[in-house]
């Protein structure tokens, strides 16, 4: 009679990808708001901090000041407004590094969730002359510092080691992990143009030599404004010059190995006009990016874009045993819309923050299913594969991991994890009537173990029933030590971890798909 593992058969790798980087916008419809973070100057730089948006703007008394004409002493703040789970601001702003920032320009800025470290661009230049446009076009001198809050507060920690007072190092974008930065600078006899970006990484808590991004990201003319989409996508500004006439445009790049692929326009947020500074919410349905386009309040704007879009499931089946897929898989969905079949690939829309189950359906196979949740999910393609496995009456396979206390039958909170799997495998295969036996070693009397082994199966029977399946389903047996797997008989001296061996619980198919 043949004999499986259960574990085994139920913890196989699950093949579930994350959706790549470059396909990003192949399931997005993209949709451009108008915000009411703006002010009749210049407002840009957005960046989520701690479910928060951040971003840069004058206070309305600088604002006075530059309309009357007294530009000295007016710096760029950084603000701070409220977003909920998706990115969506609301509230009133409030400003943010004001001691920090006291004398300086301030932002962009890029936080790095996972170690509480914010990466912020800082300027000691002041010119009246530049009232009206984000110094990214005048000529400032830019460095990057690191902060982390203490309490309510936050504090510098670090200069980023490559700053320089001869030229600009700045607007920073941190990867997800903490460990590349990629900003932008102007350092002379390095770069391909005026302002290139460049990338830096750490290791044991160094940062490494900016390396520059190469010839496919930066041109002869500035490349700014960078975002590092999870660590896999690059956003960021390119122009065609240095006069009024050449406007910023936003592009990506899919990272490739230790670099960057072929950038692409995004044209769906371009205009004639500046365009530059995309950030996304984690969630990726809403993001934010700045733009001098008609209609806007001030120079530079700050707009929001919603992406709405589709989750698409691609669905393979595979056999456990050949290792091939099935053609034309039969899977059941639990909303009962059914997948559209092509050779082995059953593929379908998912609705929207909602949750479906797929189930295979084939006579002779141990089903199984999956669930698949759309909420507060990314859109884009969802790949999997369910795999499942030829089995006949009578094939008896083994509980892994049911644990009893000495003496004792009740189930065990780990046991429960053991015994929810075979529950699972009863809901995906309705037609199967099964046996729960449980079996004991060779200490104690035959009589006795037969009793203990027969109240274990009963026990671990009402739990199963308790979550649902039918009593006339599955029958508890007690089989004591008639059916050791080992030598350690009455009467035979063994470690306890042989005799563990033959203290076991297993299931039997009886009946399968009514035969």
């Amino acid at each position: 009679m043949k004999k499986l593992v259960l574990s085994l058969l139920l913890v196989f790798p699950v093949f579930i990808y994350a959706q790549k980087a470059c396909d990003f916008f192949r399931n997005r419809k993209i949709n451009i708001e108008k915000t009411d973070l703006n002010t009749s100057q210049s407002d840009f730089g957005p960046s989520f901090v701690n479910g928060e948006l951040w971003f840069s703007a004058y206070t309305q008394d600088e604002i006075n000041k530059l309309a009357s004409g007294k530009g000295k002493g007016v710096f760029y703040n950084i603000f701070s407004v409220n977003s909920d789970k998706e990115g969506n601001v609301s509230g009133s702003k409030s400003i943010q590094f004001e001691k920090i920032s006291a004398g300086y320009h301030a932002g962009p800025a890029s936080f790095c969730e996972k170690t509480g470290e914010l990466f912020v661009t800082l300027s000691n230049f002041e010119n009246p002359e530049i009232k009206n446009k984000v110094y990214r076009k005048a000529n400032v001198r830019l460095k990057i510092v690191t902060a982390k809050k203490e309490g309510a507060e936050w504090k510098v920690t670090e200069q980023f080691p490559y700053n320089d007072s001869t030229y600009s190092v700045g607007h920073p974008a941190i990867s997800v992990t903490g460990d590349t930065l990629i900003f932008a600078s102007d350092k002379p006899n390095s770069g391909f143009g005026m302002t290139d970006l460049y990338m830096s990484v750490r290791s044991n808590g160094k940062w490494g030599e900016p390396v520059n991004l190469g010839d496919k990201i930066n041109t002869p003319f500035d490349e700014m404004f960078p975002f590092f989409m999870e660590g896999s996508l690059l956003f960021y500004a390119s122009n065609k010059g240095d006069n009024s006439e050449d406007d910023f445009d936003i592009l990506y790049s899919c990272k490739e190995g230790t670099g960057f692929g072929a950038p692409v326009l995004l044209n769906d947020l371009n205009t004639d006009k500046d365009d530059f500074g995309l950030i996304l919410h984690p969630k990726h349905k809403v993001g934010y990016f700045v733009s001098q386009r008609d209609g806007g309040l001030g120079d530079d704007d700050i707009y929001k874009v919603r992406f709405t879009g589709d989750y698409n499931l691609e669905l393979v089946v595979m056999d456990r045993k050949t290792n091939l897929p099935f053609s034309n898989p039969k899977v059941r969905f639990s909303d009962n819309i059914a997948g559209s079949v092509s050779g082995v690939l059953v593929s379908r829309k998912l609705p929207e923050n909602s949750s479906i189950t797929a189930t295979t359906e084939y006579e002779g196979y141990m089903n199984a299913s999956k669930t698949f949740n759309t909420t507060d999910k990314p859109y884009g393609t969802i790949r999997d594969t369910i795999w499942i496995e030829k089995v006949e009456v009578k094939q008896v396979f083994v509980l892994e991991n049911i644990f009893y206390d000495f003496d004792k039958w009740n189930i065990l909170p780990e046991s429960e994890i053991e015994l929810n799997k075979l529950i699972k495998i009863l809901n995906d295969n309705p037609s199967w009537k099964v046996e729960l036996g449980s079996h004991t070693d060779a200490r104690g009397s035959d009589s006795y173990n037969m009793i203990l082994s027969k109240k274990r199966s009963d026990s671990a029977v009402g739990y199963i029933v308790n979550h649902g399946i039918a009593k006339d389903r599955i029958i508890a047996k007690g089989y004591g030590e008639t059916q050791l797997v080992n030598h350690c008989k009455n009467g035979v001296e063994c470690p306890d971890e042989v005799h563990r061996m033959n203290r076991r619980t297993e299931f039997k198919i009886l009946e399968m798909d009514g035969k």
